[in-house]
């Protein structure tokens, strides 16, 4: 609950902004009394689609993550080494 309480300001910004792009004589969409809808998942292009290519492309090429290219790289040479 603490991160929710300190990403508060950026909730409620984020749920106004939602609002005023609904036309005004548009019905209310269930959107309009949960706030807290817009508190996660935002991405770099504001979209939460886990198959959006633009977002997580990298996941979706199956390129593997810094870390792990890392380990792979380590490993490799630990065999390299063995093998000398």
């Amino acid at each position: 609950m603490k991160r929710a309480a300190m990403e508060k300001a950026r909730t409620l910004t984020t749920w106004k902004r939602h609002l005023s792009r609904h036309a005004p004589a548009e019905r209310a969409c269930r959107c309009e009394q949960q706030p807290g809808r817009f508190r996660k998942g935002e991405r770099a292009g504001g979209c939460g689609r886990p198959r959006c290519w633009l977002c997580h492309g990298d996941k979706l090429a199956g390129i593997p993550r810094p870390g792990l290219r890392r380990a792979l790289q380590a490993a490799t040479e630990g065999l390299r080494e063995l093998a000398e």
